[in-house]
């Protein structure tokens, strides 16, 4: 019986909890005090980027071709060369033009005599009124004979349609040129046409005005070109889904050229003064997106949900917005470790400062390769 005895009390002490226990007999959660990085909520200013591929063309650029066929007579411009809008580049033989305008003017004179020798007699009924019209006719076609062949004898001058840099030629004097003949090349390149296909997603935030930054494979390693976009096509590509946007590049420097490639980072929308944490403070629960604050309640610091809204992600940082309690620039909030560390509503923490911060955002993530 004594034995019995003893066996009942051992078992009736071992089913008892000590003061302080967990609900499987360990210690309590609440009184664990869990260390936590904490850095503050702060302002940025975001921008929303995507990364694209696009083409650089001049300002300007046309084919010098002549309108009239004939034989080169002489070239006044250099290879590479800086030249004004109006400045003659090449010039053609321009003897038979200029024989056939002698003729015609020759001929009109004597037209003109006729005419008014016909309106004379007209007057005093000695000829008919079909002679007087055959006369003005006649005046009239020589007129426009000797127009057109001073159009011409201005075309046979090829001049620089505006100011810019002349390419390559291929003829010489003496060459006989025709219509479909190039003499050679004018580019403006005071300022640079970039182009550009966006995908059709970012429409919304598609606007002339917009900025956007490019590298070149000749730019010096982070060197970057600031450009501004000026045209948005109203068309949709219905192979690409996507729409043409072209920017300029005002005082492009020497190592962009018309013809290259370029990585371009286009600004789509820019957030002033947005509220941002780490993207590692950032808990996905059942009930939504929550920080978590540290409050001082009773002597320690507990553990606070707060929820929230997130926005714009950049690298390394979330836009967020409060949906419930106020969250406001410097307040505390656990910045890393969230989604790993056993965090609840009320548990102690010990705060410290974050092994490591990130950095400032200069753009989101968003790239198309």
């Amino acid at each position: 019986m004594r034995h019995l005895f003893l066996s009942l009390l051992l078992l009736s002490s071992c089913g008892k909890k000590p003061a302080g226990a967990g609900p499987a007999g360990g210690p309590n959660p609440m009184d664990r005090v869990q260390p936590v990085e904490v850095m503050s909520v702060t302002v940025m200013s975001l921008r929303e980027t995507v990364g694209l591929v696009g083409s650089i063309a001049a300002n300007e650029s046309a084919e010098l071709r002549p309108e009239i066929p004939g034989v080169i007579n002489s070239i006044h411009f250099e290879e590479g060369a800086e030249v004004k809008k109006g400045a003659p580049l090449a010039k053609l033989d321009t003897r038979e033009i200029e024989a056939q305008l002698a003729e015609a003017r020759a001929s009109f004179v004597l037209a003109e005599q006729n005419l008014k020798r016909s309106q004379s007699l007209l007057e005093d009924q000695a000829v008919s009124k079909l002679e007087v019209d055959a006369a003005v006719a006649d005046h009239a076609k020589l007129k426009a004979a000797i127009d057109l062949l001073e159009v011409k004898l201005t075309k046979s001058s090829i001049s620089a349609p505006f100011d810019g840099v002349t390419g390559a030629r291929s003829l010489s004097v003496g060459d006989f040129v025709t219509s479909q003949s190039v003499i050679t090349t004018v580019d403006d390149l005071s300022r640079l046409k970039v182009e550009m296909q966006v995908p059709e997603r970012y429409l919304p935030n598609l606007k002339p005005g917009g900025a956007f930054t490019l590298h070149a494979a000749t730019s010096a390693p982070g060197e970057e070109v600031a450009g501004e976009v000026y045209f948005v096509s109203p068309r949709i590509d219905e192979t690409t889904r996507s729409t043409l946007v072209k920017g300029y590049v005002n005082k492009p420097p020497p190592f962009l050229k018309p013809g290259m490639f370029a990585n371009i980072t286009l600004v789509l929308r820019t957030i002033e003064d947005a509220l941002v944490v780490p993207e590692t403070a950032i808990l996905s629960t059942a009930r939504g997106t929550v920080l978590i604050a540290p409050k001082d309640k009773d002597g320690a610091t507990i553990a606070e949900f707060v929820p929230v809204k997130t926005g714009l992600r950049v690298p390394g940082f979330v836009q967020i917005s409060p949906v419930g309690p106020p969250v406001k620039a410097g307040d505390r909030i656990v910045s890393s470790g969230v989604g790993g560390l056993i965090l609840f509503p009320g548990v102690k923490l010990k705060p410290v400062e974050p092994f490591v911060k990130p950095g400032v955002p200069e753009a989101t993530d968003r790239k198309l390769e």
